[in-house]
C-alpha cells in the first residue's frame, strides 16, 4: 500500500530516515459530501470555510518566530524551523492525524488560548501546534495555518495535517458535535488537500496516549 504519495516529492526524506518502522495506516473511509454553503479549499491556498473560526475571533497571540524549538525558519541548515510551505498543498499533504487537547478549560476560548500559551511558553513552539482544533459544542477553530508545517506529530509533521479535538478522552468522550464537525472539517480537507490516509497521533508515536483511549476506537471510523 502507498501510504506516502509525497515521497516522490521528497518532502518526508528524512523524517522517514529518522523513524524507519512507519506505521500501518487506515485509507481515509467514505466521507460525506459537503454541504452547499461549505467553502471549497484550493489545493493551494487556503480558503476559510464559513463555519471556521479564525484566529482573530479567539483572540490568538502574535506568532514568536524567535521559539527556541522551532529555531526560527525553515531552511536546507535550519530543517526544523518554521517552514511555510512553497509546494501546492496538495503535492504537501497526504493524512490527517487526530489528537487531543487533554486540557479543557470549560469553555473553548479559554481553551484555545491556554494551547496556544502551553505551546508557546511551555513547549518553545512559535505557535499553536495544530492546524484545526474543535470544540466541545462542534465549533472548528483555525489554529496554525495550514499553509505552515504543524509541530504536533513527533517525526511526522511534515505532510501531515493536525486536528484536535478539546477534552481529555482518556477520561471523558467526545460529543457527538464534535464527532459530527471532525466528519465535515475531514471530509473538507480531504477535498481541498486530497488527503489519502487517516491516522491517530499514537499510532505515530506509541509512548503518546493521544488522542485518548475513548477517541482512539473511533479514529479509523470517523468518516463513515
Amino acid at each position: 500500500m502507498r501510504l506516502w504519495r509525497c515521497w516522490r516529492y521528497g518532502l518526508l526524506v528524512n523524517e522517514l530516515r529518522a523513524r524507519p518502522e512507519r506505521p500501518v495506516l487506515s485509507s481515509l473511509p467514505t466521507l460525506p459530501d459537503l454541504p452547499t454553503s461549505a467553502t471549497t479549499l484550493d489545493p493551494a491556498v487556503l480558503i476559510p470555510a464559513p463555519y471556521l473560526i479564525q484566529r482573530a475571533g479567539w483572540n490568538a497571540l502574535p506568532l514568536d518566530h524567535t521559539a527556541e524549538n522551532e529555531n526560527g525558519f525553515f531552511s536546507e541548515a535550519n530543517p526544523e524551523g518554521w517552514r511555510t510551505y512553497t509546494e501546492p498543498l496538495a503535492q504537501v499533504y497526504t493524512t490527517a492525524v487526530i489528537h487531543h487537547t487533554v486540557i479543557y478549560e470549560g469553555d473553548d476560548l479559554l481553551t484555545m488560548q491556554e494551547a496556544q500559551r502551553l505551546h508557546q511558553q511551555d513547549r518553545k513552539w512559535a505557535d499553536v501546534g495544530y492546524h484545526y482544533l474543535i470544540g466541545k459544542a462542534g465549533a472548528i477553530y483555525e489554529g496554525r495555518s495550514v499553509t505552515v508545517r504543524g509541530v504536533h506529530t513527533a517525526g511526522y509533521n511534515t505532510g501531515t495535517v493536525g486536528v484536535c479535538l478539546m477534552g481529555n478522552f482518556m477520561v471523558d468522550l467526545p460529543t457527538a458535535p464534535q464527532l459530527q464537525a471532525l466528519r465535515l472539517v475531514l471530509g473538507w480537507l480531504a477535498q481541498g488537500l486530497q488527503l489519502t490516509h487517516l491516522a491517530s497521533h499514537r499510532q505515530f508515536n506509541p509512548e503518546t496516549l493521544c488522542p485518548g483511549d475513548n477517541l482512539q476506537p473511533l479514529s479509523a471510523g470517523i468518516g463513515r
